[in-house]
C-alpha cells in the first residue's frame, strides 16, 4: 500500500520535467489570454452591455444565481456613481492590464489570480456565447497561476500543475473520442466531408475525391477517432508520443485553417506543448535571459 502511494506521490509532486521553461509556459498562456482579450475588444459593449446582443436577464436566467459574473464587479462601482458601460471598461482595462503585470512578473501571483477572477467572471456573462475554448483558457489561467507560485514548495506545485495538465488532456480526448465512436458518420467518412463542405468553399479536387475516393475521408476519420480514443495511452507511451502530438498539433491546425476555430485550436496546441513535449518550444533569447525570474 505504501509504495502504491509513493507511485502516486511521485507522479503528482515528483515531475520536475523543464521546471527551468516554466516562466515561458507563463508568457505563452498570458500572452495568448491577452491577444484573446483584444480580439473582442471591439465587439465587448455587444456582448457584455446590459443592452448587447443578449440581455443580462436572459444570460443570468441560464447560469446559477451565485455564480460569479461581471455584474458582481459593476454593481460595486455603480453604487458609488459610474454608469455601467464606464464600470464595464474599467473592469476590461484591469484585466488587460493584470495580463501585462503577469508578463512583467510583478506580484505575479497576485495578478495571475486577478485574470482568473475576472476571465470566468467574462465566461459566466456570455453564457450564450461561450463555448468549449473559453473553458480551456480558463483552466489554462488556473494552471498558469499555479505556476506562478514561488515558494519553497514550487517544483511539488510545478508538477501537480503539469500533471493535473496532462490528466485533463487525456480525459477531454478520450471522452471526445468515445463520443465519435459511438456514432457512425465517423466510421464512414461522413463526418470530415460535412466539415469540408459546410465550413469551406469546396473545390472540384476536393469534390473528385469524395465522390471517387471516399476511402480518402473515411481514414482521415477513422485516425481521428483512434487517436483520440487511445490518446491516453498514446501520450505516455515514449515510442507513440511524439507522433500522437504531431498528429494532434496538426489535427487543430487543419481546425484552425477549414472551421476557423482559432481560439480552440490555438489554446489546444499551448496546452499540448506544455503538458508533453516542452522541447517543441522555439527558446527565444528573451526567454533564455528571464527564465531566472520565475524562480
Amino acid at each position: 500500500m505504501d509504495a502504491v502511494l509513493n507511485k502516486i506521490n511521485t507522479f503528482f509532486f515528483g515531475y520536475n520535467k523543464n521546471i527551468d521553461k516554466k516562466n515561458i509556459f507563463i508568457i505563452m498562456i498570458s500572452i495568448f489570454g491577452l491577444l484573446n482579450i483584444l480580439s473582442i475588444l471591439p465587439d465587448i459593449y455587444n456582448i457584455y452591455s446590459k443592452n448587447g446582443v443578449i440581455n443580462s436577464d436572459i444570460n443570468d436566467f441560464l447560469i446559477r444565481k451565485d455564480q460569479f459574473r461581471l455584474t458582481f464587479i459593476t454593481d460595486i462601482l455603480e453604487r458609488i456613481g459610474l454608469q455601467y458601460e464606464y464600470a464595464l471598461a474599467i473592469v476590461i482595462a484591469i484585466y488587460i492590464c493584470s495580463f501585462l503585470f503577469v508578463l512583467m512578473n510583478y506580484y505575479r501571483l497576485i495578478f495571475a489570480i486577478i485574470v482568473l477572477v475576472i476571465h470566468n467572471a467574462l465566461v459566466a456573462s456570455s453564457y450564450s456565447f461561450s463555448y468549449g475554448a473559453d473553458y480551456m483558457i480558463s483552466f489554462s489561467l488556473f494552471i498558469n497561476m499555479l505556476l506562478c507560485i514561488n515558494s519553497k514548495y514550487c517544483q511539488g506545485i510545478y508538477s501537480f500543475a503539469i500533471r493535473l495538465l496532462q490528466l485533463q488532456l487525456c480525459i477531454i480526448y478520450f471522452f471526445s473520442g468515445v463520443g465519435k465512436a459511438m456514432g457512425n458518420n465517423w466510421y464512414t467518412g461522413d463526418a470530415i466531408w460535412y466539415l469540408v463542405s459546410t465550413y469551406t468553399n469546396v473545390n472540384i479536387l476536393t469534390a473528385f475525391v469524395a465522390t471517387t475516393v471516399p476511402v480518402v475521408f473515411q481514414i482521415i476519420s477513422l485516425s481521428v477517432v483512434i487517436v483520440e480514443l487511445f490518446y491516453p495511452i498514446l501520450i505516455y507511451n515514449k515510442l507513440t508520443k511524439n507522433v500522437a502530438l504531431i498528429y494532434i498539433i496538426i489535427t487543430h491546425i487543419i481546425i484552425i485553417l477549414t472551421i476557423n476555430l482559432y481560439t480552440f485550436g490555438v489554446v489546444m496546441i499551448i496546452l499540448n506543448v506544455i503538458a508533453f513535449q516542452p522541447k517543441m518550444i522555439l527558446e527565444f533569447k528573451y526567454f533564455k535571459r528571464n527564465e531566472y525570474i520565475a524562480e
